[in-house]
């Protein structure tokens, strides 16, 4: 009788393990490929009027741009999507720039559109995606009255890295940005599962996501990058927006030393304030307040 105890006691202990390796190790190991999962498109389009394509260099990974060159004089602007976009769905953002006869940059980040890259980091490696594009408008000759940046809820905290200590850029505009890469996660988690923040899940799908992608959650900071912004930053926040709130927004706006901006567009979900009437006044009036 004892042996078959014994037995039944081991059964019920190599159950218990096999289920903690499935929760603790195959659950997130599950989150993290969700976490870095790629967007590319099947099919690109080709370039609209007044773009020519271009491929930038990052990091061996060869990534799509679009270019309309602009009046000497003017400063260079960078315009950047967000997680499982392109650069296409930014052409109406971009316009406003070239109306202003700024040279404009879109780029297809890694891993999106028509770039390669087999992960996506939310911002941390895609940063240097930014980077290089705007050593490219340097390095031709396009840069030399300053840059503008403008991103998109993963491509605002990439803008935001980039910008990061960067004397010759002289505006930033972001549009439903996250604080950190770890609030965002467990952000996330409590709102498209209910998850807490304290369930183990979530810091080791955290570390599973730095394993995959090569990247540094902890240095993924976009409240300690605003800090190191030379230039005006301007905040978007997407009133209808769960994901990104006011309060979240406002931690990056904060922690800037200015001059900065916030604007609450009013009823729209995550980055929809383009489709607000106002959008061309607010960002170009903020422009405009800077001598842009």
């Amino acid at each position: 009788m004892r042996a078959i105890g014994q037995t039944r006691r081991a059964r019920i202990l190599l159950r218990a393990a096999l289920y903690g390796g499935g929760l603790f190790v195959g659950v997130p190991l599950a989150f993290s490929h969700v976490m870095t999962k790629t967007y590319r498109l099947e099919s690109p389009s080709q370039p609209t009027r007044g773009y020519e394509q271009l491929t930038l260099v990052c990091e061996g990974l060869k990534l799509r741009g679009w270019l309309a060159r602009g009046e000497p004089g003017k400063p260079a602007a960078v315009v950047i999507h967000g997680l499982g976009d392109s650069l296409e769905s930014y052409l109406e953002h971009a316009a406003l720039f070239r109306k202003r006869g700024y040279t404009v940059l879109l780029i297809d980040l890694r891993g999106h559109g028509a770039s390669e890259g087999g992960h996506t980091t939310l911002g941390a490696r895609e940063s240097a995606d930014v980077r290089t594009g705007m050593q490219f408008l340097r390095d031709k000759g396009l840069a030399k009255d300053g840059i503008v940046l403008m991103g998109h809820s993963m491509g605002s905290v990439a803008v935001i890295l980039a910008a990061a200590d960067q004397k010759d850029v002289r505006a930033v505009i972001v549009e439903a940005p996250y604080d950190t890469y770890r609030g965002t996660i467990a952000h996330h988690a409590k709102l498209l599962y209910g998850l807490p923040s304290w369930v183990p899940i979530i810091p080791l799908a955290i570390k599973a996501a730095e394993w995959r992608a090569g990247f540094s959650a902890d240095a993924t900071d976009a409240v300690q990058a605003a800090r190191r912004i030379h230039a005006p930053l301007m905040t978007i926040v997407d009133g209808g927006d769960p994901r990104m709130t006011e309060a979240i927004v406002r931690h990056v706006l904060d922690a800037h030393p200015g001059p900065k901006k916030i604007w609450i567009a009013p009823g729209v979900d995550h980055v929809g304030a383009i489709l607000l009437p106002d959008w061309p006044k607010q960002v170009g009036g903020f422009l405009d307040a800077h001598g842009l």
